[in-house]
């Protein structure tokens, strides 16, 4: 992917968020043209990775839609012998690193500084990061 293409997505992404998308809802459905799946269903998909997943103040949502779209790309859907697994995580590892390398953790209460009151970085910072890793390395 381009420099431009990576830009509009990113924009998408961002726009998806202030339309009210979560943050793992808002990286995933900028890319749901690229592994060919209807934007309401990667919208459910991604809804309960929301809030550092499941309002766990966890795995940041904007970098966790790295792993649902890898699989999304890489699957072979084969249900009685899955085979498809190892790309996946690699993919997935690879933007989720990039991330931690970026930040120093991916873990959302952290980035938002909900216990140390220092934040690393916001929402809409995340979401920036997280799209461009993944158009980067995924696409």
């Amino acid at each position: 992917m381009n420099d431009k293409e990576k830009e509009i997505r990113i924009k998408k992404a961002l726009d998806y968020h202030k339309k009210g998308y979560n943050c793992a809802q808002s990286v995933a459905c900028s890319f749901c043209d690229m592994v060919n799946t209807p934007e309401e269903t990667v919208f459910a998909a991604a809804e309960g990775l929301g809030l550092g997943m499941g309002c766990m103040e966890g795995t940041c949502g904007a970098i966790s839609a790295a792993a649902l779209l890898s699989g999304l790309k890489n699957s072979t859907v084969r249900l009685e012998k899955p085979d498809s697994k190892a790309v996946s995580y690699k993919d997935a590892k690879a933007c989720l690193s990039t991330f931690l390398q970026m930040h120093g953790t991916v873990v959302c209460k952290d980035l938002k500084g909900i216990e140390t009151g220092k934040v690393i970085r916001s929402c809409d910072g995340c979401i920036e990061d997280a799209a461009g890793i993944i158009a980067d390395l995924l696409f």
